[in-house]
């Protein structure tokens, strides 16, 4: 059987578990959960299912991207398509890709120019501090896009009073991969200031089963964080993240193969986000207020040329472009109870503007769209009785587009011991038609349905958490999602000869088992995570989803300065569409399943340098997240990090 090797992991993990743990650690590490409310609220009191990403094993992956790290949490299952910088979607518990939402440093970076999606190829590793993963229906806290869960990403900030904190770092190697960064940091009282720049480049790997061009790729990423404290009552927050890159790809066979043939395409964009905070805290008072406004906007053009014949490429020819901007004003109003016990109350609105522009043959793709959303919204915990925490979050959202809807999520917590907990929870989200399902226009391939309608889900979610000997964690989640009106994006239509998207009347469902274990011995620190999924649509296949996925993570610290980390990860068989030449149909083919292996080892010279050595895809397996499109293949990057001062 095909699960046989996550099976046999369970099976080891669990008997390893009961060894006796000499380290004592401390149990109330990555106990704050930052998006579970508007405030931030105790694991142990959240009614839903959290996982976290520290600074220290984030450090020890030696990961250059975020993508390689989100692998390790249950229910990920992601498609790329093709190696480094690709681009690469992530589904949550057999949701759509653009069903979760993502925040760096407090800012949707979803891109509503390209479906509502995050191409999670853009996102680098370097200077982040946490990755928080909250499952479950989030659209009552955090809108329409918060679907299935929402991950959180935060950068590092500066700590140390008076310090001024300048670092770099450089490295390469094969695929010729080259990555630089810059960062500084510092506090000088009541100010707090963090920079950093990183740039990395790849020359990559044939994308095609065919053929020998190699397709590479370009990031450029720049962030800036920045807090003033006025006094005790008045602190204002400045983020700023700006992203460049280009990625090159290949064209489509549409005669012979219908499979991705060499070509000298590649697609160039821009993003900027940013976040303006002020929070008032009066003194002696239950109450506080914060008021932010948020802007996303990102801009993504393509370029086409001839396949590749005799060597050489005819010149660049612009394909397409979009531009999508959101911005965001919120005002929440937090009221505390003392204890646990809080309210908060809140007013969301939104502007998106949308504008897709190409060529004009055979149609005119040239257009510019707008939404425009005022929500009122509510979330709160209280302790009803001994141990037993309730939790609720509400949304009213009025769209000039849509009908006005509601969206909720109630949450139960018991805490049997410092040990043992068990939460349940039910909620419903709402997620909007996007600009592309609606007006997208690709000339002979696609034509958006402005008719199209929000898609509603509705989910139950139950789970226990323990903790042994605070040395070893274990929690075990099931899950259960009805999905109404789903929006299925490739519907033919017989009178364009295309594509386009329609709202099933069906009902489709998701539900499956995760189970995670955490452990710590000495200096030997592990992790492991399984998902069972069964996702179902009555008249569709439900593509790109795993029914067993899972990893495993070894953090072993040999001396004070010599540390090896290791992550395997298990993605099974997935269904995925192949669009033969015409005038054969669709097919539904298998993606075989995998593992891939990655490893770092990390050494430290002295206080200031350190070296590490990563190895991705370690046992150069070949295989393919998307059909047609082959994935990384072994790639080796050895590093240097200098701390200045």
């Amino acid at each position: 059987m095909k699960i046989k090797l996550p099976l046999l992991a369970v099976i080891c993990a669990a008997s390893y578990s009961a060894t006796t743990f000499a380290s004592e650690q401390n149990k109330n590490i990555e106990t704050i959960s930052i998006i579970g409310s508007r405030a931030a609220v105790d694991k142990s009191t959240l009614a839903g299912s959290v996982s976290f990403i520290d600074a220290d094993t984030i450090s020890a992956s030696g990961a250059l991207t975020v993508t390689d790290l989100l692998r390790s949490f249950a229910s990920i299952n992601i498609s790329q398509s093709g190696p480094t910088g690709t681009l690469t979607e992530i589904r949550l518990r057999g949701s759509e890709s653009n069903h979760i939402l993502v925040l760096v440093d407090g800012v949707e970076v979803n891109d509503i120019g390209q479906g509502g999606l995050v191409d999670f190829a853009h996102l680098l590793v370097a200077d982040i501090e946490r990755i928080e993963l909250l499952r479950g229906p989030q659209s009552a806290l955090w809108g329409s896009s918060a679907v299935s869960g929402v991950i959180s990403i935060t950068s590092k900030s500066a700590s140390d009073l008076g310090k001024h904190k300048l670092s770099g770092s450089v490295g390469g190697g094969t695929q010729a991969t080259r990555q630089i960064g810059v960062s500084y940091k510092t506090r000088q009282r009541d100010f707090f200031l963090s920079l950093n720049l990183n740039h990395l480049g790849t020359e990559g790997d044939n994308i095609s089963r065919q053929g020998s061009e190699n397709d590479g790729y370009r990031n450029t990423t720049f962030s800036a964080n920045v807090k003033y404290l006025f006094n005790e009552k008045h602190k204002v927050t400045f983020n700023a993240r700006l992203v460049e890159y280009e990625t090159e790809f290949d064209a489509t066979d549409f005669f012979v193969t219908g499979l991705s043939i060499d070509a000298d395409n590649h697609s160039k964009g821009e993003q900027v986000n940013s976040l303006v905070r002020w929070d008032f805290t009066p003194s002696d008072s239950i109450w506080s207020q914060s008021l932010t406004y948020q802007l996303n906007r990102s801009q993504s053009d393509s370029f086409s040329s001839d396949v590749l014949s005799n060597d050489s490429f005819s010149s660049d020819t612009f394909t397409g472009g979009t531009i999508g901007q959101t911005q965001r004003l919120t005002w929440i109003n937090y009221i505390d109870f003392g204890a646990s016990d809080f309210i908060n109350i809140g007013v969301d609105g939104v502007q998106e503007d949308f504008k897709q522009s190409g060529p004009i043959v055979y149609g005119n793709p040239n257009q510019t769209q707008d939404y425009r959303t005022i929500s009122i919204l509510s979330d709160g915990q209280f302790e009803v009785a001994s141990k037993l925490h309730a939790s609720y979050s509400l949304r009213s959202d009025n769209s000039d587009a849509f009908d006005n809807a509601n969206s909720f999520r109630l949450g139960l917590s018991y805490t049997f011991n410092d040990d043992f907990r068990a939460f349940v929870s039910r909620g419903k989200a709402i997620k909007n038609p996007t600009f592309t399902e609606r007006f997208g226009f690709f000339p002979g391939t696609f034509i958006g349905n402005s008719a199209l309608t929000p898609e509603s889900s509705y989910a139950n979610e139950l789970g226990i958490s323990y903790t042994f000997a605070n040395s070893l964690s274990a929690e075990i989640t099931h899950f259960n999602t009805k999905l109404k009106n789903e929006i299925n994006g490739f519907v033919f239509d017989p009178t364009t000869s295309g594509f386009t998207a329609q709202n099933i009347a069906e009902t489709s469902t998701r539900k499956g088992l995760e189970v995670s274990l955490k452990g710590d011995w000495t200096d030997f620190r592990w992790a492991f995570s399984y998902a069972y999924l069964d996702a179902k649509a009555p008249s569709e296949v439900e593509l790109r989803r795993s029914r067993h996925s899972g990893s495993a993570t070894i953090n072993y610290i040999l001396s004070n300065t010599n540390n090896i980390y290791i992550q395997a990860d298990y993605s099974g068989t997935k269904q995925d569409r192949y669009f033969p030449p015409y005038p054969r149909p669709a097919e539904t083919v298998e993606l075989q399943p995998y593992w891939l292996v990655s490893a770092n080892y990390s050494h430290k010279y002295n206080d200031k340098l350190s070296f590490a050595l990563r190895v991705d895809n370690l046992l150069n397996k070949r295989f393919e997240d998307v059909v047609g499109f082959v994935g990384q293949s072994r790639k080796v990057v050895l590093s240097m990090n200098y701390q200045l001062n």
